[in-house]
């Protein structure tokens, strides 16, 4: 067994993946692709299952200054917020001389929001006489892409304050789109999926353009990284999560109770948006921790 080559003190190289990145982004997209396929099934193709997404979006209420101030912030997503998000993300990136960063998070955040056009528009069709299709929600979409696009570009080290602000401004936009009636939850857990896949392609790439055969120099830190595990990745997530549930419930969220079933319909509609954002966010941090140093 070969001794491990020794640095000056002080001087430590930051771990080194031995896997390929895109491992893990074709596991991503291999397992977004495997929900969005069982959402469709479940809840575009079949009219029961439907029926209980329909039930599960109008299950939550509140006020209408409720709905006033979930709208008022969903408004404020148009192409021009895609673009300006995306120069100013890339502009970070490019601030770290970083154009693996900057290229992946414009990628993430192009990648899913046309994606997300093209299968609610092209590919995903409801049933004969059924409300026209919503799945995935391009709000939701867009703003979880941004969110985890600005997750990317910042150093690493800095997860343990921007991952709760990053999975709190993703649940909003998608726990947001159902308290406010603008979307079904199977909708946003479409848009997490689909902003899952393009979130490994876009660590994948961010990896290969600046440690890769074709980067300027192999990238190491002269400090250890003290990067965040998995166990407290899930924890400081679901804080963010936490935030955004209270501050519904400062604005009035409630449950429209038209029976105990309708009432566990709607709890289960915010549970599996939580779920999803946490596997979603926890799932990108810990390969960005990795491949992203």
């Amino acid at each position: 067994m070969s001794a491990p080559t020794m640095r000056p003190e002080g001087q430590q190289t930051s771990p080194r993946a031995r896997t390929s990145p895109w491992r893990h982004a074709a596991v991503m997209v291999g397992a977004a692709i495997v929900v969005i396929l069982v959402l469709v099934i479940l809840l575009v193709r079949n009219r029961t299952g439907a029926r209980y997404d329909h039930t599960m979006e109008m299950a939550l209420g509140g006020p209408p200054w409720l709905f006033f101030n979930i709208e008022d912030r969903l408004q404020q997503v148009s192409v021009t917020t895609v673009g300006v998000a995306g120069v100013l993300v890339a502009a970070v990136a490019l601030s770290r001389r970083r154009m693996g960063l900057a290229v992946g998070s414009l990628v993430l955040i192009g990648g899913a929001t046309v994606t997300t056009q093209i299968l609610k528009k092209f590919v995903i069709h409801e049933l004969p006489g059924s409300t026209p299709n919503s799945m995935p929600s391009g709000h939701a979409t867009v703003g979880i892409s941004i969110s985890l696009a600005v997750l990317m570009v910042l150093p690493v080290a800095w997860q343990w304050c921007v991952l709760p602000a990053s999975a709190a401004v993703g649940f909003f936009f998608g726990a947001g789109t159902v308290v406010g009636h603008w979307h079904h939850p199977g909708d946003v857990l479409a848009a997490l999926a689909v902003c899952l896949a393009w979130a490994g392609v876009a660590l994948a790439l961010a990896h290969t353009v600046d440690h890769g055969p074709l980067a300027r120099a192999s990238r190491t830190s002269s400090h250890p990284v003290r990067a965040i595990g998995p166990g407290l990745a899930t924890w400081l997530v679901i804080g963010g999560i936490a935030l955004v549930s209270c501050l519904f419930l400062a604005w009035g969220a409630q449950p429209t109770v038209h029976g105990l079933r309708d009432l566990a319909l709607g709890m289960t509609a915010v549970a599996l948006i939580a779920v999803g954002t946490v596997i979603v966010y926890g799932w990108f941090s810990q390969v960005a921790r990795r491949f992203l140093v």
